[in-house]
């Protein structure tokens, strides 16, 4: 409760400083509307593709998008006068800044190690109920996206430092993965994976 009360109140705060000062920057507000409504768009649309398996390639494209919409927000909130206009964005803003909270502490790109020419293992930071990080096959598609076909969240392995591939044929895929052994004391980790067509 005292965090929940302590973010609402740094909210108000936030939206509280314009009316400490009298200047205004008309050229700069502009730019970062665009900024933040450019942002916004990106980040529900990626966090909406991300729900159904679909992630942006590479380790900081996502948590850039993230980034630059947090930044945006909080410009937004500290250099904009308090308008009806401003009033109204305030709840969904707060709501999204919320979400991107969540997105860039939980479900993170942390290691990732390739297959074969179109398929990866990727490691994730598990959820807040996550037991350790999340494995997941994936596959590029449409180029700019790793598409998850299969992902394992039951293993309790934290701190992934790299992962050997020693199997692997049309029946199944055999690796081996190093950690940090606070809750599996079997390190390295042997993971097998049965294929089933899945890849």
């Amino acid at each position: 409760m005292k965090a929940i009360l302590t973010f609402i109140g740094l909210i108000i705060g936030l939206n509280c400083i314009p009316l400490l000062t009298k200047t205004t920057f008309p050229r700069m507000e502009k730019i970062l509307i665009r900024i933040l409504i450019a942002s916004t768009i990106l980040l529900i649309i990626f966090t909406a593709l991300e729900f159904n398996g679909y992630r942006l390639k590479g380790f900081y494209a996502f948590p850039a998008v993230t980034v630059t919409f947090l930044a945006s927000v909080i410009l937004y909130f500290i250099l904009f006068k308090n308008t009806r206009k401003k009033i109204l964005t305030i709840l969904p803003l707060t709501v999204l800044l919320v979400l991107s909270f969540f997105v860039l502490l939980y479900g993170r790109l942390v290691y990732e190690i390739q297959i074969d020419d179109k398929t990866k293992l990727s490691v994730t930071t598990g959820g807040f109920m996550s037991c350790g990080e999340i494995y997941h096959i994936t596959q590029t598609k449409f180029l700019i996206f790793d598409k998850d076909i299969f992902h394992i969240n039951y293993l309790c392995l934290f701190g992934t430092k790299k992962i050997e591939i020693i199997k692997l044929d049309n029946k199944e895929a055999e690796f081996l993965i190093y950690h940090n052994g606070e809750y599996d004391s079997e390190n390295p980790y042997k993971l097998n994976i049965e294929r089933k067509n899945r890849w």
